[in-house]
């Protein structure tokens, strides 16, 4: 009898044991937040190349990268070690990013792993990860920023703006500290 009661007790232990090793498997299977600049399927790749799109006879935004990644068939383009340049008649906008991403109509992009921008002169732009809409033809940021011009410096958690950073809104624990 002592010996059924150990056999039930190392079966119970065994079967809890497994029990506890398949939960850790699957619940460590949570869903995962994908990151879009992250090269996917088969790809055809070129080295040092560059994307522009003019509206109404005039360069609207281009965009260069050491190497860009293409998906023939859903033709989006991922992009490493890029810079983008943004117009607005005069003005512009030059932000570099380590990756970057732009969908097959190249209607959204974005930029990400520690974006930078200037105008050149006084305005910078710092922030972990940038889109822009080509449609609206606005920036944002749903990560942290630090923007600066020559009359203050904006953070905030995040950032909605126009091309060129004429027109910059914060939100989220938003702060202006004026030079």
């Amino acid at each position: 009898m002592l010996k059924n009661k150990k056999t039930i007790l190392v079966i119970a232990i065994v079967l809890a044991l497994v029990g506890v090793f398949i939960w850790i498997l699957l619940s460590g299977e949570a869903e995962t937040k994908t990151d879009p600049t992250q090269p996917t399927g088969n790809l055809v790749t070129f080295d040092g190349s560059t994307i522009t799109e003019e509206q109404n006879g005039k360069t609207a935004w281009s965009v260069s990268a050491e190497q860009i990644k293409v998906n023939p068939k859903t033709k989006e383009i991922y992009l490493t070690n890029m810079k983008g340049t943004f117009y607005d008649g005069d003005k512009t906008l030059v932000v570099t990013a380590p990756r970057g991403y732009m969908s097959g109509d190249h209607n959204k992009m974005q930029l990400a792993g520690g974006v930078k921008g200037t105008n050149g002169a006084d305005v910078e732009l710092t922030t972990e990860s940038i889109s822009f809409d080509n449609k609206t033809k606005k920036l944002t940021s749903e990560t942290p920023f630090t923007f600066s011009n020559s009359d203050a410096v904006v953070t905030g958690d995040q950032l909605e703006a126009d091309t060129v950073l004429n027109k910059v809104m914060a939100k989220g624990h938003a702060k202006l500290v004026k030079k």
